[in-house]
């Protein structure tokens, strides 16, 4: 079995699941490879010739720990790859106006870009989570790119399994006694750095808000409103969740009618993952999207979710509204299309065929 090792800054963060424990979770039925990490504080400690190559998980070069460790790899001939998922190596001034900061941040942003680059500049290649993305390493780098996407787990299929049965024996349910019950959307991107994302699609939802009664706005996270937004919710008309871990969270989707995922469009979030697409239709609830790359590449309008520009969003909530069935049928071809490609063998041969290339 060929082993790797992932260099990682903590094991708390979404992002380590997603990179590297889902990863290694799908590998863990095989006998091909193995992953295995290490904090970046004990490297010194580390064995590079029990391993294929290593993985640094997408951090900064705050220190030259990092630097110093990838010279001793290259000295004994190991190929030191960059798990990298999001643009943070270049268009720091979309970053910075993505996430509306402040001048206190942008020093600490200008820092971890430059830190991000000295690493990518001493690496052999990269390992990302989209095609868009990894074209933008190449120009960047010139260097190998592969393709892993972000995933499913385990937890997250076991728990979405209960909340569907539960969700469909409830719809059952409430057809068989025509219950009028309230419509809900969900918005599950909730945290301030989002704010001009809630913001594009703000006037239609309002508007939507305002003609129909019995809809109901969740939002799980933090996130900054706007004056107009505040007047609904003082009128009861949007539920506020604090942040929760990922199991939980799948559970809140499955109590949704529809999930929204606006994004405003440009470089940085066509970089973005689809994981608020794939996470929803594992609990069976249908997405409206901005089509950005990843998104547009997993949905197909009208058939496992929808797509929508600004001025699209409110007929197509509409039209979930009025169609409910439709809705659930929706939702149910999203839910095959997420057990297909992000869980499953599908996504183990991704993550072997990404392997395997660096070791040709």
């Amino acid at each position: 079995m060929k082993r790797i090792l992932y260099v990682v800054d903590g094991e708390e963060s979404a992002q380590f699941r997603y990179r590297v424990k889902n990863v290694g979770e799908i590998l863990s039925g095989t006998k091909r490879w193995n992953i295995e990490w290490v904090m970046k504080d004990d490297l010194q400690s580390v064995d590079l010739n029990e391993y294929e190559f290593v993985i640094i998980l997408r951090q900064t070069a705050k220190d030259e720990k990092i630097l110093k460790f990838i010279d001793r790899a290259h000295n004994v001939k190991k190929k030191i790859l960059f798990d990298l998922d999001d643009l943070v190596f270049d268009y720091i001034d979309l970053w910075l106006l993505m996430r509306s900061t402040n001048s206190k941040n942008v020093f600490y942003w200008a820092g971890y870009f430059w830190g991000i680059r000295r690493i990518a500049k001493k690496v052999d290649g990269f390992i990302t989570t989209n095609e868009f993305l990894a074209k933008k390493l190449k120009r960047s780098f010139e260097r190998p790119v592969k393709v892993i996407r972000n995933s499913l787990n385990s937890d997250q299929i076991d728990v979405s399994d209960r909340w569907v049965k539960k969700k469909n024996g409830r719809m059952n349910l409430e057809k068989k006694m025509d219950k009028v019950k309230q419509f809900k959307i969900g918005y599950f991107s909730g945290s301030p750095t989002h704010a001009k994302d809630l913001r594009l699609v703000e006037v239609e939802l309002m508007k939507f808000l305002k003609t129909h009664e019995d809809v109901v706005l969740k939002i799980v996270g933090y996130m900054e409103f706007s004056d107009e937004m505040r007047e609904i919710i003082e009128d009861g008309r949007v539920e506020i969740v604090g942040i929760v871990d990922y199991v939980r969270l799948q559970e809140l989707i499955s109590k949704v009618d529809v999930n929204i995922a606006p994004l405003v469009l440009n470089d940085f979030t066509n970089c973005k993952s689809e994981l608020k697409f794939f996470e929803a239709a594992a609990v069976e609830t249908t997405t409206i999207a901005s089509p950005t790359y990843t998104f547009k590449k997993a949905i197909k309008d009208g058939e496992n979710g929808f797509l929508a520009y600004p001025g699209e969003w409110y007929n197509k909530l509409e039209y979930l509204y009025e169609h409910p069935d439709e809705n659930r049928k929706i939702a149910r071809e999203a839910r095959k299309y997420a057990l297909k490609h992000y869980y499953g063998t599908e996504f183990l041969k991704e993550v072997e065929e990404a392997y395997d290339y660096f070791v040709k």
